[in-house]
């Protein structure tokens, strides 16, 4: 079943997920939900890497995560349930990054370029994953859903924030919309 990506200003996005006790067919079914409703919002939109389970409006630690970045034609998602960063490297990397719940805009964000991250498979079974790169970033990102941070938390000059045109190419916001500053303040 598609859900409905929650989007900004929505409080939801703010809030904290819980962790899950116990994987049952409704946890399943979610996954299910979140990587169809990932790839429905791919058919419409722009690339969707993964999505964590506070964007469809569910407060668990549950995201679903792209299984080949390369390839959009790839529908394969592997499902992460109570991830959570273990290690991080204190070298960081600034890159683009986005957001299906915060559709159009986009920043540069410095990440932690490598990681290590505990989480169980969707049939229960602990995994550790050490991850860079664009991966590393990923998992940065849906973890920080689960706390209820965004990457616009991360925009200290509005240099760094970045709107997709009409011409489908990123340009440069001279001044942080205000409904986007707003969401920004509430935060801090």
């Amino acid at each position: 079943m598609i859900r409905k990506i929650v989007t900004l200003p929505s409080s939801v996005l703010r809030e904290k997920s819980v962790r899950i006790g116990h994987i049952d067919e409704s946890i399943r079914q979610l996954a299910q939900d979140m990587i169809e409703t990932t790839l429905d919002w791919d058919r419409k939109n722009e690339f969707g890497a993964a999505l964590a389970a506070v964007q469809v409006g569910q407060k668990q630690k549950l995201t679903v995560v792209r299984n080949n970045f390369e390839d959009a034609e790839d529908d394969e998602f592997l499902t992460f349930v109570n991830p959570e960063i273990i290690q991080q490297s204190s070298h960081r990397v600034s890159d683009v990054e986005g957001c299906l719940s915060i559709p159009r805009y986009y920043a540069r964000i410095p990440r932690s370029n490598k990681i290590k991250v505990k989480a169980e498979t969707i049939d229960g079974e602990p995994i550790r994953l050490s991850l860079e790169g664009f991966a590393a970033r990923v998992f940065q990102h849906e973890i920080d859903h689960m706390h209820g941070k965004l990457f616009l938390d991360y925009v200290r000059d509005p240099a760094d924030l970045l709107f997709l045109g009409d011409d489908n190419q990123l340009h440069p916001v001279d001044v942080i919309p205000d409904d986007i500053q707003k969401f920004i303040d509430d935060r801090r």
